[in-house]
This record gives structure tokens, C-alpha cells and sequence, in this order.
């Protein structure tokens, strides 16, 4: 943002110097003038495009899902790269990875596996090649590559299942109330076999996940995913473990958080008798 607003502010003076210089043609203080109007217009699009933008992505994938067709994905996904081309910045390929971590849901959900795998690795490679992740990005790589491990042969899943708890790991070392961080440690191992050593951590990891903020500081451009989903997978477990009375403990809490979460409504039949 230092560097937009300096562009910004050199870009102003260098317009009202323009018109009481001689050293500057028409067409020259055209050209600059036609500039700025370039970066305000990306400027506004960014603005415009990246507030809530998690939300937006949700949206789109929900009506993506009842029209079963992904069209409106695809839209935001070629905006998203569009807009990254006239602003370098880490958060726009954050959110096109994301963008297409949901595209690969749907497709998947929709029996598209050849389409849901391109796509899942298109934003994998891209969210890799931007460098030097932060903790927020490590946190979604982590969760992209253990939902590619569906796609992977026995010979590559134990490197990936490998490569998301390392990444996982880092995303804590580098931001320790990342609670999204937490969720993605949780959920592979929830979904590791016993006999590899998957189940051990899970419940330790889902409870300090809810018992952090969304966000370490609140912005409408920045993830707070997370935790309904540490939620669900806890009275999942706590489900699958028999542990009943933590199970509705949970439940409570998650239903009172998010009263509309689909995920977490849908197991209080698996709790109504207890």
C-alpha cells in the first residue's frame, strides 16, 4: 500500500505540473493523464473485487452447485488472474487458488475428476510459485494438497500427506493463532488411517482451532475460514468416538456461532437421542 499511495501522489503532481510546463506535449500529458485513469480504474476494481471477497467465492460456488454449471467459477477465476497482472500482490493469487480449491470441489462433486484435479493443481502451482508464503498461504497450500491426495497414486500420497503437515507446521511456526493452520493439521490427521498413525492429534488440534479468532486482525480482504469447519469435524469426532456428551457440549456452542451452517445443523440427528 506505500508503494501504491507514492504512485498515487507522484502521479497527481506529475499531472499538475503537466499543465503549467512546457517541457510536456499535449499528447505526453494525455498519455500520463490516460495512465492515472488506468490505475484508479484497477485500483477501484481491486477495492471493489477483493471486499469479502471470501463471501463472494462462497456465493459463486453455491450457485455454481443449483445451476451445476461453473461458469460463474471460471469468471471469477479470469478475473482474479486478470487483475493480478496489473497489481503484483500476494493476495489476489491467494484467493484465485482459493477460488479454484472450491472449483475442484465442484467439479468433483459433480463426477468431473480429470477437471477437478487440473484445477485443484492449476492453483496449487500458482499459489507455490508466488514465494516466500506467508502463514495464511502455507495454511491453504497445506489444505489444497491434502485434498489432492484423493487424486494421487499410493506411491505419491505419502510425500503429499508429508508435504501438508510440514507446510501446516510452518504456517504455526510463522503466525501461532493461525487457527486455519490448526484446522488443516486436524483434518489430516482425522483422515489418516490408524494403522499410519492418524487419530491421535485431531481433537487437540480442532480444539485449539475454535478457540481462536477468524482473524488476528479484522479485514474484509483477508481469510477467516475455518472455524465452523473445526467445529463440524469435532462433533464428528467426538461423534465417532462415542464421547456423546462433549459431542452435544460442541454442538451447542457451533449452533449458536453459526445457526445457519448446513454442515453442523445436519448432525443434530446424529445427536437427538443422546
Amino acid at each position: 500500500m506505500k508503494t501504491t499511495l507514492f504512485y498515487l501522489v507522484w502521479t497527481i503532481l506529475t499531472l499538475n505540473s503537466c499543465k503549467g510546463n512546457s517541457y510536456y506535449s499535449e499528447k505526453q500529458s494525455i498519455e500520463i493523464q490516460n495512465s492515472h485513469d488506468a490505475f484508479l480504474g484497477t485500483i477501484s476494481q481491486y477495492d471493489t473485487l477483493l471486499n469479502n471477497i471470501q463471501q463472494k467465492v462462497m456465493d459463486v460456488f453455491v450457485n455454481c452447485k443449483m445451476s451445476k454449471s461453473d461458469k460463474e467459477m471460471v469468471d471469477l477465476e479470469q478475473t482474479l488472474l486478470s487483475l493480478s497482472e496489473h497489481k503484483s500482490n500476494g493476495i489476489i493469487i491467494y484467493w484465485y487458488s482459493y477460488t479454484c480449491y472450491y472449483h475442484s470441489i465442484l467439479l468433483m462433486i459433480e463426477k468431473d475428476s480429470k477437471g477437478s484435479e487440473k484445477i485443484l493443481d492449476d492453483g496449487i502451482l500458482r499459489l507455490n510459485k508466488a514465494g516466500n508464503l506467508n502463514s495464511e498461504q502455507l495454511a491453504l497450500l497445506a489444505l489444497m494438497e491434502s485434498f489432492s491426495i484423493q487424486y494421487a497414486s499410493n506411491i505419491e500420497t505419502p510425500a503429499i500427506a508429508r508435504r501438508v503437515k510440514q507446510n501446516a507446521e510452518k504456517a504455526l511456526q510463522l503466525d501461532s493463532l493461525n487457527l486455519r493452520a490448526y484446522y488443516v493439521l486436524a483434518s489430516n490427521d482425522f483422515y489418516t488411517p490408524e494403522e499410519y498413525g492418524g487419530g491421535k492429534k485431531a481433537s487437540a488440534y480442532l480444539k485449539k482451532a475454535i478457540s481462536l479468532n477468524d482473524q488476528s486482525i479484522v479485514n474484509p480482504y483477508l481469510p477467516s475460514w475455518g472455524k465452523s469447519s473445526s467445529y463440524e469435524m469435532l462433533i464428528r469426532l467426538k461423534i465417532k468416538q462415542k464421547q456423546f456428551a462433549e459431542a452435544k457440549k460442541y454442538y451447542h456452542e457451533a449452533i449458536d456461532l453459526f445457526p445457519d451452517d448446513y454442515m453442523i445443523n445436519i448432525l443434530s440427528k446424529d445427536l437427538i437421542n443422546y
